[in-house]
């Protein structure tokens, strides 16, 4: 991953705590989640008992930046656990994570911590704020 990505996961990695609450990007089907346990290398989330890879972060971040998605350009989320109809952004998430579907999770993080934008309307679409 480039520097720029791994910087922007290294400040929101120092702002996440144990017992932060957050919501998946959904609006009409969206669960709450808190972190349960935070290692340098992953978060794990309950209830959901999901465990959330830094480096999944940083892909996150990099494929946003590599095709410009701004709020000009949104991406959509395509969350999915059926890998054939996942969008590009979940499986470059996915593939950092074990191949465990986490983008529902990081991206709320990030947006928490004003790295993205995202619509909660579907299609959710999700965009790099500037930096």
């Amino acid at each position: 991953m480039c520097d720029f990505c791994r910087k922007i996961t290294d400040a929101v990695w120092r702002n996440v705590a144990v017992g932060h609450r957050f919501r998946t990007p959904d609006l009409y089907k969206g669960k709450d989640f808190t972190i349960e346990e935070k290692t340098q290398e992953k978060l794990r989330l309950f209830p959901q008992n999901v465990s959330v890879s830094k480096s999944a972060f940083m892909a996150t971040i990099h494929f946003l930046k590599s095709n410009d998605n701004d709020m000009g350009s949104p991406c959509e989320i395509r969350s999915s656990s059926d890998r054939a109809v996942a969008g590009p952004l979940c499986l470059a998430a996915r593939n950092e994570n074990d191949g465990v579907r986490c983008i529902n999770y990081v991206l709320p993080i990030l947006q928490k911590n004003a790295v993205v934008g995202i619509n909660p309307v579907r299609p959710n679409t999700t965009w790099l704020l500037k930096w």
